[in-house]
């Protein structure tokens, strides 16, 4: 197993570009150059079994249904609504999201109602998200072959490790 470098990624990603659809003007959220390069010439992409990346299209649409604060915590002010993006999904309702800082979050849909505290802090940005939903493609074709034993989710723990501790620590799914 080995982890892509983000380069390679984005190669690997937009090899079947599409026409580009950049994001409505009216979107004011700061994206990371990557990310902003890469939604707006795809189409919604699953990379691996948990990393289904939004297109822009989808992007948006998401984001402006998330942004009913009946989806939201009593508590979250319109301020803390807008300061996230929800950029992903793993086909299960848990879905991934970044900051205006470009951190990326993790939440899983059993916690229910949106919330600070109920988003899990990987410790990574949007370019090693890529690189993990890359490592887990790996993985996930190891896991379809059968041949994930105690040492391969070893150094699948590792690798974890090397793109961030807290990864590694706050992995959301079971190994």
């Amino acid at each position: 197993m080995k982890i892509e470098l983000v380069e390679t990624i984005k190669s690997k990603i937009l090899e079947n570009t599409i026409a580009k659809r950049n994001f409505p003007k009216v979107t004011v959220f700061k994206f990371d150059d990557s990310y902003n390069e890469i939604v707006t010439q795809i189409k919604t992409i699953e990379i691996s079994s948990e990393c289904v990346l939004f297109d822009s299209v989808n992007a948006v649409n998401e984001n402006r249904e998330y942004a009913d604060k009946n989806y939201w915590s009593e508590k979250s002010k319109e301020s803390e609504i807008s300061s996230y993006w929800f950029f992903a999904q793993n086909g299960q309702g848990d879905l991934w999201l970044f900051d205006a800082e470009n951190k990326v979050y993790f939440y899983n849909h059993d916690l229910e109602l949106f919330c600070a505290e109920n988003f899990v802090d990987l410790n990574i940005d949007f370019s090693k998200w890529l690189q993990f939903a890359y490592l887990n493609k790996e993985f996930d074709k190891l896991y379809e072959k059968e041949k994930v034993d105690e040492a391969v989710k070893k150094e699948y723990k590792n690798k974890l490790s090397e793109l961030s501790d807290m990864l590694s620590e706050n992995y959301p799914f079971e190994i």
